[in-house]
């Protein structure tokens, strides 16, 4: 039998509400009901939990990722962007003679557009699932190689944020990832972003 209502417990635990209501509260307590008692305890629980929840600070790289989560979502939208014309792939080159029956353990792609290239090496790790790429921004309308702050963000074709990375000074980088069919990689410098599809992964 619930001898009180919840929005009555939830007042009471938090000090507010009619003097009334939480007197009657009080006085039934103190007469010792068993069941108000277990109720009163997990109100307590509820409360200890609600102060700590507020004093929870999260960590900087959680919100950091969340952060990137949600202005990439916006800059994905909104972005002018260019699609990247391949220029090189190493699976449209034929394999050496002896090799040519074995599994391809590595792949170099090239995109180019806007005066930015984009080099990719894709790599599959032998026991996981994971590919790993290792890449670089190299910009031909600049008049020094350095390329401060370049990025590379990795989508879905539905916009779903897979993973991000700032580039270095000179623009590489490297991401590792679950393999898909609907990924696109967009490379931001100099102003510019190129989007690359990354298919034929799984």
């Amino acid at each position: 039998m619930e001898h009180f209502p919840e929005h009555a417990w939830a007042d009471f635990m938090r000090g507010i509400g009619t003097s009334t209501g939480a007197g009657h509260i009080a006085d039934h307590l103190l007469a010792g009901c068993p069941e108000c008692g277990e109720v009163r305890d997990f109100w307590s629980r509820i409360r200890n939990f609600a102060a700590n929840e507020s004093a929870f600070v999260p960590p900087d790289n959680l919100v950091r990722r969340v952060n990137l989560e949600f202005a990439g979502r916006r800059e994905f939208e909104s972005e002018h962007w260019i699609l990247g014309q391949l220029v090189f792939d190493s699976f449209a080159q034929p394999s050496p003679v002896g090799i040519r029956s074995m599994a391809a353990a590595s792949r170099q792609i090239v995109y180019e557009a806007e005066g930015l290239t984009v080099d990719l090496r894709l790599g599959w790790e032998p026991r996981s699932r994971r590919v790993c790429v290792v890449g670089q921004m190299l910009d031909k309308l600049a008049p020094q190689p350095l390329m401060p702050g370049g990025s590379v963000v990795l989508w879905t074709e539905e916009g779903r944020l897979v993973a991000a990375v700032d580039a270095n000074e000179f623009g590489e980088f490297e991401l590792e990832f679950e393999p898909r069919n609907d990924l696109r990689l967009s490379a931001r410098a100099g102003g510019r972003t190129i989007r690359i599809p990354l298919e034929d992964l799984t």
